[in-house]
């Protein structure tokens, strides 16, 4: 397990380094939040342990910005601190982090604690077992929240089409492996993209959620398509490939011709002037993500409807 310890006191984070790394833990130490914030994001660590009175940026703010962070939003924190009061400890907890412990502190507790948190974010973080990323509930959370701060922000829904044909003809398990796919052209467009503050989500089935900053969607999306369409024609067999479609046969024998698989992506703006709901924002990329489903191949279609047009 990679635990990344955040602490201005290089000689206590060398020293907490030393006696987890005794006990079969890899340790990584860095001095300041916006290096913990940085290390987190490229090395996605299994647990942070937080020192919440560093300098230039504490730990509130470190916590707020790495759930902001696609990369590092399922993060398990355990902050550090010498500072013992209820309040203090309730607003740790409330900023998001999962557990605490004392200075100083008992080694075998903070090994306790440590699996305990990373179990924790595994069974209840809504993390989905198939892609690794964050769920609907976490995806949903990040909406509101951008909504409650009347944020203009973009939302991607992404779906594979014609998935099911796809399944009936190579089984689950390379429908499996397309869906694990598709979740990996959308975390290597994620990273190269100039957006840092993103919430990648998996929905559910083939379906999968992108909230990302406005100027930033359209591109990010086009990004999706043209890395998820280099790697389509890997899980086909080379015939079909050749035929560029496959025939699967119904329930009652009749045989039907489907396109390889690819992906359609509905885009839509939301700013202010919008209905402040998650269902609303959800509707609306559902509506044009339908317009880009019945163009053949992967598409993106972006809603260019004015705040309270109807469709």
């Amino acid at each position: 397990m990679r635990v990344l310890i955040a602490d201005d006191d290089q000689l206590s984070a060398r020293s907490v380094a030393r006696v987890l790394g005794a006990r079969g833990f890899r340790c990584e130490a860095v001095a300041d939040g916006e290096a913990a914030l940085e290390v987190a994001a490229q090395t996605r660590p299994d647990v942070l342990l937080l020192d919440v009175h560093m300098a230039p940026i504490g730990g509130s703010e470190v916590l707020a910005r790495l759930q902001g962070d696609h990369r590092t939003a399922l993060l398990p924190v355990i902050c550090v601190t010498g500072d013992k009061r209820p309040q203090t400890v309730m607003e740790l907890l409330s900023a998001g982090a999962d557990d605490y412990v004392t200075k100083p502190f008992d080694v075998d507790e903070l090994q306790a604690r440590i699996l305990v948190a990373t179990r924790r974010r595994l069974l209840l973080g809504g993390v989905s077992p198939l892609t690794g990323l964050p769920g609907n509930v976490l995806l949903t959370r990040d909406v509101q929240e951008r909504l409650d701060r009347r944020e203009t922000f973009g939302f991607l829904h992404v779906d594979l089409d014609d998935f099911k044909p796809f399944n009936d003809r190579y089984g689950y398990v390379r429908g499996d492996a397309v869906i694990r796919g598709l979740a990996a052209a959308l975390l290597e467009a994620a990273d190269a993209s100039e957006s840092q503050r993103m919430m990648l989500g998996h929905i559910g089935g083939d379906d999968f959620g992108i909230v990302t900053a406005p100027d930033v969607a359209v591109a990010l999306a086009e990004d999706v398509v043209a890395r998820f369409d280099r790697i389509a024609p890997g899980f086909h067999d080379p015939e079909d490939v050749d035929r560029g479609a496959i025939a699967v046969r119904d329930r009652r024998g009749d045989e039907h011709e489907y396109g390889l698989i690819s992906v359609s992506i509905g885009v839509t703006i939301w700013t202010p002037e919008h209905p402040r709901t998650t269902e609303a924002v959800a509707d609306a990329a559902a509506e044009v993500k339908r317009l880009a489903k019945s163009r053949p191949g992967s598409q993106v279609a972006l809603d260019r409807r004015r705040p309270g047009a109807s469709g």
